[in-house]
């Protein structure tokens, strides 16, 4: 591979479009460029990502890098972790869907967990959780694939990254099938070697592990022991649960925690609304991976639609919600293997927060991208097409509101001001929001997203996301909602025709 680094020839910014993203290489091997369109935002940030041949830090096959008094003391950096003697990292296998998220946060994962992962597995369907059919993106010979592949993730003799694709032409409730989904996963671990000492993590492609959190878990110890893997493992709790700071389409739109108000009475962490779902579980007690003999089968609400197994979350009283009245003691003391929606839905006594990640919400380059997921995604909206960006939900509500800078006190959802600045103060950024310039290229972007959706579709600034969107919420009007809108300036009324 060359050494040389990537350029960036030209970009327009007023069409959102590279004209050309090119890489300087030498004849025997070439990097693949990432897919147009390409704005300028990303053009900062892939250029950064796609310089492949820098070093893997603190790599541990580099004595001048690996120090085990750093790495005990990232032990100490998060309060539900210790120090328990351990000399020689685990390995850390990631897993999770893929469909059509941006290289915002594509490029983002990659920077920050550079040469971490043993592997990365993705799972991409032929079809959206609510059946809808949608082209696979991610083939061989596509420029996704290539780009994903090249090398982002870290050195591709160290941490390998596939795709596999989930054809499955049942329908089936969409969490149903997420779920099923993600069980493709735990077997792509097994087949990819992964064995009772190794860490499971299971997140989102929006989901960003933080650098420091992946080093610490592959050294250091949840309490109680929980990651040993010697036969007494219970695997009753064997989860840590990782909880994000939330951003909204931007950097500078960070979501403030209900009810809390900046101020010496309320400590910075608390300001912070959470997003909790990202989670590491032990290889021993994975399915497929733990001995299975030992330990019993969950019963499961539903049943694989293509396998027949049962699959989905745990039935009542076997461990969801830490209700274990069906079996307090397990079956002579062990308890079931996680499922990949256990992975998802399982409570744990270990939440980690504080430097361990963020989940970078809606970061797409277009407002159809956002109306598309809307539509037929997860959350689905049936008038994703119709109504307002900024009315189709309180995230969207928060999304808007940053974009043009309107109070959002009292609404269901609202941004902390200044809150990335307040943020960087109390913890590490990603590494992707460290690049000059990426910030403030990507605000921008979002706001002219934004305004260019308002000529279509108009504006809500009365909808808070307290109540469902109503004509009445419309404060300006787009082609689509020609309505009586109050004017900005004087209250005056322009006549039009209802939604």
């Amino acid at each position: 591979m060359s050494s040389n680094p990537v350029t960036i020839d030209s970009f327009a910014i007023d069409s959102f479009a590279i004209d050309s993203f090119a890489l300087e290489q030498n004849d025997e091997e070439s990097t693949p460029a990432v897919p147009p369109p390409m704005s300028k935002s990303l053009s900062i940030l892939m250029a950064e990502v796609l310089n492949i041949n820098r070093p893997v830090p603190d790599d541990e096959s580099n004595p001048e890098t690996f120090n085990l008094s750093t790495e005990k003391e990232r032990c100490n950096q998060f309060d539900q972790l210790v120090y328990g003697n351990r000399t020689k990292r685990r390995r850390i296998f990631a897993g999770g869907l893929i469909a059509d998220d941006s290289w915002h946060v594509l490029g983002a994962t990659a920077m920050e967990t550079y040469g971490i992962f043993h592997s990365v597995s993705f799972i991409e369907s032929n079809r959206t959780q609510s059946f809808e059919p949608r082209k696979l993106r991610f083939t061989a010979g596509s420029k996704d694939l290539e780009m994903l592949q090249s090398g982002i993730y870290g050195p591709t003799s160290h941490t390998a990254v596939y795709v596999d694709q989930y054809v499955n032409e049942i329908k089936t409730q969409p969490m149903a099938r997420e779920h099923m989904m993600r069980e493709m996963i735990l077997q792509k671990w097994k087949e990819r070697g992964m064995t009772r000492d190794d860490i499971g993590i299971i997140l989102d492609v929006d989901e960003i592990p933080s650098h420091d959190i992946l080093r610490a878990a592959q050294i250091c110890d949840p309490p109680d022991n929980n990651w040993r893997t010697t036969p007494d493992q219970t695997c009753r709790s064997p989860m840590i649960r990782l909880s994000y700071p939330m951003m909204e389409g931007s950097p500078k739109c960070v979501y403030k925690a209900p009810g809390k108000t900046e101020g010496p009475e309320t400590p910075t962490k608390k300001l912070f609304k959470r997003f909790v779902s990202s989670a590491m579980v032990i290889g021993a007690c994975v399915q497929g991976v733990g001995d299975s003999e030992k330990h019993p089968l969950a019963p499961r609400e539903q049943k694989d639609s293509v396998t027949g197994e049962p699959s989905g979350s745990r039935k009542v009283g076997y461990g969801e919600k830490f209700n274990w009245s069906k079996m307090p003691h397990g079956k002579d003391g062990y308890f079931p293997l996680w499922n990949a929606a256990d992975f998802r839905r399982m409570m744990s006594g270990i939440y980690v927060f504080g430097g361990v990640g963020f989940h970078l919400h809606n970061f797409f380059n277009s407002a159809d991208e956002i109306r598309f997921k809307y539509a037929y995604f997860g959350h689905t909206h049936k008038n994703a097409f119709d109504v307002p960006l900024g009315a189709l939900n309180a995230d969207m509500n928060l999304f808007v509101k940053c974009a043009h800078d309107i109070d959002d006190t009292g609404n269901k959802k609202s941004r902390l001001k200044n809150g990335l600045d307040i943020l960087g103060r109390e913890y590490k950024l990603p590494a992707a929001f460290l690049i000059d310039g990426y910030v403030d290229a990507r605000h921008d972007e979002m706001v002219k997203l934004v305004e260019e959706d308002e000529k279509e579709y108009g504006r809500a600034d009365k909808f808070d996301g307290n109540h469902l969107y109503h004509v009445d919420h419309l404060t300006h009007s787009g082609r689509k909602n020609k309505v009586k809108v109050a004017a900005a300036d004087d209250g005056e009324k322009k006549d039009g025709q209802k939604i």
